[in-house]
């Protein structure tokens, strides 16, 4: 008999699933404006300002986002061939490590991104040609680690009890 999920892995899988789905519409935008560009280049000789930095950003978007909802999924990758060898309980504290240090790494970056998109804010800095203001493609780095932070500890202390509690 399979356990139903629990509400934060329903909640998680929705947010989830509908983050890859809003990405996949940004790539297919990002994509559209390079074909606008690439058509206009060589028929008109006329391109969009800043397209290419706005496809830059777009992407830069996508993989720190992404890179969050993959962490909720737990499929990035892992090499745990050895762990998956080991005692139950040894591949808890394993995993408790592993959850400890990922939060530690995570935090730190996010923390360093909101630092920089701070100071760069204040700045009032812009892109070359776009005209964008560059905290917001610099965001993408702070929100992404951020969310794989927080991803860390539900995992760490939510995933892990209940995985804890059925598997020793």
């Amino acid at each position: 008999m399979t356990e139903k999920p629990h509400l934060l892995d329903r909640s998680g899988d929705a947010v989830a699933w509908t983050v890859e789905h809003v990405l996949a519409i940004a790539l297919i935008l990002a994509v559209l404006l390079n074909v606008v560009n690439v058509v206009g280049r060589y028929l008109t000789g006329v391109t969009l300002t800043g397209g290419d930095e706005i496809e830059i950003y777009i992407l830069i978007w996508i993989a720190f986002l992404n890179a969050a909802a993959v962490s909720w999924r737990r499929s990035h990758l892992r090499m745990d061939l050895i762990v998956k060898a080991m005692p139950p309980r040894l591949q808890l504290a394993v995993n408790a490590i592993e959850a400890i240090v990922t939060v530690v790494l995570t935090a730190f970056v996010a923390w360093q991104s909101f630092l920089y998109v701070e100071r760069i804010f204040n700045l009032g800095a812009v892109s070359d040609l776009a005209r964008l203001p560059t905290w917001i493609p610099h965001s993408a780095v702070f929100i992404g680690f951020a969310l794989m932070a927080v991803i860390a500890v539900i995992n760490g202390l939510f995933r892990a009890r209940r995985a804890g509690a059925s598997d020793v």
